[in-house]
């Protein structure tokens, strides 16, 4: 299979996981947002004061499956970008330099035993 193929298809498996979190989230912060409105409503909670509270309802209904979706799509982008560096490998420069040096110290030693 082709390289591109091979980085595609995960990566367009983390974008439709990622697509299902978002729509989650999408359904329930509307859920919290009418069920916060109808406890108002009731008279069971006052917005003034119970700020904090309201936000960790939101955070810990939707916003975890929020998250979810940012660091999905973001693996998705990162598997499917492609790799910056394409060189020689570690061990190939590794042996032209100890060759280099070789020869370097093999004409030192020429040179001192003359």
């Amino acid at each position: 299979m082709n390289k591109t193929v091979t980085r595609l298809i995960p990566s367009i498996i983390l974008y439709i996981f990622a697509a299902i979190f978002a729509a989650y989230t999408v359904w329930s912060y509307s859920y919290c947002a009418d069920l916060i409105s109808q406890v108002k409503d009731a008279g069971q909670l006052a917005a003034s004061g119970n700020e904090y509270d309201i936000a960790s309802f939101y955070m810990s209904n939707c916003g975890q499956y929020a998250a979810f979706a940012l660091l999905l799509a973001a693996a998705g982008i990162l598997l499917q970008r492609k790799p910056i560096v394409q060189g020689t490998p570690v061990g190939v420069v590794q042996d032209e330099n100890s060759k280099a040096a070789d020869e370097e110290l093999d004409e030192w030693f020429d040179e001192q035993q003359q």
